[in-house]
């Protein structure tokens, strides 16, 4: 093969990456992790003030995630929070990166304080320092900034008779235990029952959010406490206490939800609301699963290549919650028995054009349009039914 090269005809300047960030850090990282750290990397060249509110409008993001991103790359000793005496956070350094040997060479979170989300809209402004420039100063003057040192979760509490009996008498526990039974299908062990009082306890979830949280993990089909633990461990390092807040982080990183936007080839991360009662539908009330839903999805795309939406999705979906399907298998059958009708169709049309008349010679003309317009009527009274 030929050998080309790459150049420019403009005077552009350029950022200059690490091949050990591209061969170690970048493989494993979420892909809005690594668009955020390239910027910070070419923040680094840019002599003004900046904030994460800016950075976050730059990429159509929430400050929360651009605070995620930043929260990933310290745990991976890529970047490092500078502070001031009075503990308030001044900058951002970006540090040497080095070979990886193993996963474990850079994920000691020892004396890091990790970054939390912005509970509100005030802006987060901060410097963006190389190693070798400290004195690249883009910290806007006076700005505030939402830094907690918030170190580890709270220690669980090993299940006893004593620590049962502790929550024995209260009422809004026994109901979400019931809930808890009645969503996983089975009684809880032991180990469940230390996982939800640490959760309803040390975590301090109210009853509200501890329903919200079952019911998300069961929408995901997730039904064990053991998963149910991991979200609520995440939740509570967001800073999520409510229900309501709890709604907004799932609706974005639900994997449900994600899932169909691929399929769909939509880019956004976050569902519309009318986006997400049709997937609320098709998952709670129709009782689909993700695979059924994809297949859909799938279905819509191949038959819509420029235009599948979640109207036409729902159209596809209400017509198999009609005919009871359940499965893929039941899919396969109803595109059988659709193929025959179809054929069937199709010969009977034939033979009228067969048929010796008159009007023979028009008859044997192609028929194709006078085809397609029965297909679809006969389409349109299959979905009807």
């Amino acid at each position: 093969m030929s050998y080309i090269t790459i150049s420019t005809e403009k005077n552009e300047t350029y950022s200059s990456i690490s091949n050990l960030f591209i061969d170690y850090y970048m493989t494993h990282a979420n892909g809005e992790f690594v668009k955020v750290y390239l910027y910070l990397v070419r923040l680094m060249s840019f002599k003004a003030p900046v904030s994460v509110a800016d950075i976050a409008d730059h990429f159509n993001l929430t400050e929360k995630d651009i605070c995620r991103a930043i929260k990933y790359w310290i745990t991976q000793d890529v970047m490092k929070l500078n502070y001031n005496q009075a503990g308030e956070l001044t900058g951002i350094t970006l540090l040497p990166l080095k070979e990886k040997k193993n996963d474990t060479d850079i994920l000691s979170r020892d004396n890091i304080a990790l970054f939390k989300m912005p509970e509100d809209k005030a802006s987060n402004d901060v410097k963006i320092e190389s190693p070798t420039k400290a004195s690249d100063n883009l910290m806007h003057q006076g700005a505030a900034n939402h830094v907690s040192f918030q170190t580890e979760l709270p220690k669980k509490e090993t299940f006893s008779p004593a620590l049962a009996a502790k929550f024995k008498h209260d009422e809004a526990f026994s109901d979400i235990i019931f809930e808890v039974e009645t969503y996983f299908g089975k009684n809880l062990s032991a180990k469940d029952m230390e996982t939800l009082i640490y959760i309803y306890d040390s975590l301090n979830f109210s009853s509200e959010l501890m329903e919200y949280l079952i019911e998300y993990c069961v929408t995901l089909n997730k039904k064990s406490m053991r998963y149910a633990e991991s979200v609520a461990n995440s939740w509570y390092q967001q800073g999520i206490h409510t229900k309501d807040e709890a709604k907004e982080a799932g609706r974005k990183y639900n994997p449900l939800y994600r899932s169909i936007f691929k399929q769909l080839g939509i880019n956004r991360m976050e569902p519309t609301s009318i986006e997400t009662a049709y997937i609320e539908t098709w998952n709670k009330d129709m009782g689909f699963e993700l695979n059924i839903i994809l297949e859909a999805c799938k279905k819509a795309v191949i038959a819509k290549p420029n235009s599948a939406n979640f109207a036409y999705v729902n159209g596809i979906l209400e017509n198999w919650y009609k005919n009871g399907v359940k499965s893929i298998r039941d899919i396969d059958k109803l595109d059988r028995e659709y193929a025959n009708q179809k054929s069937q169709a199709r010969g009977q049309a034939a033979k009228v054009m067969t048929k010796p008349n008159s009007f023979g010679a028009f008859a044997s003309r192609d028929m194709g349009d006078e085809l397609d317009e029965m297909e679809q009527l006969f389409l349109n009274e299959i979905n009807s039914k």
